[in-house]
């Protein structure tokens, strides 16, 4: 059986049989205080532009492409055990099989942790964690804790070194009639990304940022701010010396000097660094809200961007339709190279120049629409529909497996999301 298939097929028998395994209580083990528990999405995805994957994510090798019932881009099973081995410590572990990077099913762990509460107001953990930045929920993985199928596809499937191996540190304390809680993290960073038939893990680097929440009966505030720093990147070593030497043939011109002061920018490392805010705010049947991020990559030759989103919903017994709206771009900061055709006679130079200045351009935005039906405890089924219009896009793919041009698209949506 293939891969894909196994995890569709065993995620829709954990669906079938979470309402039961969430009444288990907590097993005692040598003195050890053991639950298991869980979540899932089966998702299936159509949609009928040609020459275009759909990717929910840019870890994601493919996505769904055109006239096919795509199974995979948004189907996931998560498992979780949480031990308690003292009154004030506790470890906990989370696998998650999905379509990533490599196209396989195989699990990889997103937590695994140890906690220590020091206090009501102060708790330290460390381990492999996950960067603070989702109002709904600590992971983008768990489809449950979001009213539509997906976390703004936009924004936060572009944010994928989420993952870090360190600490982080949380101090909370009451205010008003909510709570307001403050975290430091830091680490080394795990993640990927797949583009232009080429995956770009991170070889070393380091993560470290803050997030501020206050959380009320009704209003939820985010503040979060990180980087990712990348220290080690041989992507465009042979490219000075090239660029030196082509200045070298036509000394003294504009041209040289441009070659010269490029060939001085380039860099081996990278720094990713955002901003983000978010509100959340709910009150009888309404529920409202809006996120924004700043975003900024130092590889060369620096890109710069932003990312917005809202979503809309009304609840009416088990049922809850919505709207969703989400923009994001990024552009290369502009680095002139006038080439002379004399010195390029094919164009090979200027073309490797418009693909570096290319290469993660976007710019995109969707309008969806579904509805949520919450037909038993810890079940709920979404039908939505995307309209998706890119001007270029970095997140979508064409069918050679390269960041595409403009596309226009409506993608419709069906999942089963559970917890136990």
């Amino acid at each position: 059986m293939p891969g894909y298939l196994a995890a569709i097929v065993a995620t829709a028998a954990f669906a079938l049989s979470a309402p039961a395994l969430a009444d288990e209580p907590p097993a005692a083990v040598d003195g050890v205080r053991w639950k298991a528990g869980g979540f899932g999405t089966l998702g299936a995805a159509w949609h009928d532009e040609d020459d275009t994957q759909f990717r929910r994510s840019v870890d994601q090798r493919r996505g769904t492409r055109a006239n096919e019932l795509d199974l995979g881009v948004d189907s996931t099973l998560g498992v979780q055990v949480h031990g308690a081995l003292a009154p004030r410590w506790s470890v906990t572990a989370q696998a998650v099989m999905n379509q990533g990077r490599h196209g396989d099913w195989g699990p990889h762990l997103v937590w695994g942790f140890v906690k220590h509460v020091h206090s009501d107001e102060f708790e330290l953990r460390a381990g492999r964690l996950v960067t603070d930045i989702y109002l709904d929920g600590d992971s983008r993985h768990v489809g449950y804790a979001y009213t539509a199928v997906r976390p703004y596809a936009d924004v936060y499937g572009r944010l994928t070194y989420d993952n870090f191996d360190g600490l982080d540190a949380t101090v909370q304390h009451a205010l008003g009639n909510g709570l307001l809680r403050f975290k430091l993290f830091g680490g080394r960073t795990r993640g990927s990304v797949f583009l232009n038939q080429e995956e770009h893990p991170v070889k070393i680097g380091r993560t470290f940022g803050a997030t501020l929440d206050w959380i009320g009966p009704e209003l939820s505030l985010k503040l979060s701010c990180g980087n990712m720093v990348s220290t080690r990147s041989d992507a465009y070593a042979a490219l000075p010396p090239t660029l030196r030497y082509v200045a070298s043939l036509a000394p003294g011109t504009d041209f040289a000097g441009q070659a010269e002061a490029r060939a001085s920018e380039i860099t081996g490392s990278n720094r990713i660094a955002y901003l983000g805010a978010a509100v959340g705010w709910e009150r009888g049947p309404f529920s409202l809200q809006l996120m924004a991020t700043d975003m900024s990559m130092t590889v060369y030759p620096r890109f710069e961007g932003w990312g917005a989103g809202g979503a809309a919903a009304y609840r009416v017994g088990r049922w809850k339709p919505y709207l969703t709206w989400s923009r994001s771009i990024l552009d290369a900061v502009d680095r002139a190279l006038n080439v002379p055709p004399a010195l390029d006679p094919h164009g090979q130079l200027r073309s490797l120049w418009q693909l570096i200045l290319g290469y993660t351009r976007h710019d995109q935005t969707t309008f969806g629409m579904g509805v949520r039906y919450d037909f038993a405890d810890n079940m709920a089924l979404k039908l939505q529909a995307d309209r998706i219009d890119a001007k270029r896009s970095s997140s979508m793919l064409d069918d050679h497996g390269y960041v595409t041009g403009p596309r226009t698209l409506t993608v419709v949506t069906a999942t089963l999301d559970f917890v136990f």
